[in-house]
């Protein structure tokens, strides 16, 4: 709201996504679960709002489009709702499991799994699948559309990113009771891991899954604003491999920190309450449980988004980090990171 009493100028972004707070902000309302009741009937009309909203924005150039409070909600739901379902390149619905804004709700179910005490092989070995299953399907539907991988290339990629994650997490749960520490140290690491495990198989899992990024590119392009109407133009510059490599080494980073609170600290505290006789007497394993399940989901609701926030989704870079192509061309030039 400014000068104009009563109205709004929607031609301003809602959130500043070049500083690390607007980012959050941004992630912390795209990730929000209540967007996955929405129906596709309410998707598609909020397609609608936000192009029409857009276009207005357009036609009004540097003067702003100003609207009042009931049509600035109407655009603001809209832009969450497109944001947080709507793949950016493609303009179709991400499948509704594999949304950032469904990561809560289904990793909660594998994080129990995973942590469960006294795991044996076979469960070690299934949640450790279900987990890179899982993340090899949002990987896919959410990465950078502009390089497309055939179904014996996608098949390729979840086998080895499957296999590599077991044989990671079996040899690491057979490891740590073999280490001569204290016992205490090794209750600590056995609580650990999950998050080896899942950590560095997530870093194999999305490298798997885009390897094609990073040998064929991904699309590098330049943005300039119209003198006329201020509006943005994107002027594709071509494909870079070492911007795809940027964009798949960012996006495993991000997965990595979103998993070090949700399995590093939940466990810790939960060793703190038993130790103190937290879960004690007739209901202690369900309180143990329930209070398990609450710090995993608040981990998962309260640090994805973060950890997701840390590099922009529209990366920027330099022409000279890139290929000699492109160093022809001045300022920086931008490329989607995918999530």
């Amino acid at each position: 709201m400014s000068e104009r009493a009563g109205l709004y100028d929607i031609s301003k972004p809602r959130f500043d996504l070049a500083s690390y707070g607007g980012r959050l902000a941004y992630f912390y309302s795209t990730t929000s679960p209540l967007t996955l009741l929405a129906s596709s009937a309410q998707l598609e009309q909020a397609q609608r709002d936000v192009t029409h909203f857009e276009s207005k924005i357009k036609e009004a150039g540097r003067q702003g489009y100003w609207v009042n409070s009931q049509q600035k909600e109407v655009y603001d739901n809209a832009k969450q709702l497109v944001n947080s379902s709507i793949h950016p390149d493609t303009g179709k619905p991400v499948p509704l499991p594999f949304r950032m804004s469904a990561f809560v709700p289904t990793n909660l179910i594998i994080c129990a799994g995973m942590l469960m005490p006294n795991a044996s092989l076979k469960s070690v070995i299934f949640w450790q699948w279900a987990n890179q299953t899982l993340n090899v399907a949002v990987n896919f539907s959410n990465a950078n559309k502009s390089i497309e991988m055939t179904p014996q290339e996608i098949g390729t990629a979840y086998v080895a990113a499957t296999f590599t994650s077991v044989v990671l997490a079996v040899s690491l749960s057979r490891l740590v009771p073999r280490l001569r520490v204290a016992p205490a140290t090794k209750e600590i690491l056995g609580k650990l891991v999950p998050f080896a495990s899942v950590a560095s198989a997530g870093v194999v899992n999305i490298s798997c899954i885009r390897w094609k990024e990073m040998r064929d590119g991904v699309e590098v392009f330049k943005l300039t604003k119209d003198p006329v109407d201020g509006t943005e133009q994107k002027e594709i510059l071509g494909k870079s491999p070492k911007a795809g490599q940027m964009a798949v080494m960012q996006s495993a980073a991000s997965r990595v920190f979103t998993n070090v609170p949700t399995l590093i600290l939940p466990p810790m505290i939960m060793t703190l309450l038993t130790r103190r006789g937290a879960f004690t007497g007739p209901r202690g394993n369900l309180v143990s449980n329930v209070t398990q399940l609450t710090l995993i989901g608040l981990s998962l609701g309260l640090f994805l988004p973060p950890a997701i926030a840390y590099f922009p989704q529209k990366a920027e870079t330099q022409p000279s980090k890139l290929e000699n192509r492109f160093k022809e061309y001045e300022g920086p030039v931008y490329f989607n990171k995918g999530l």
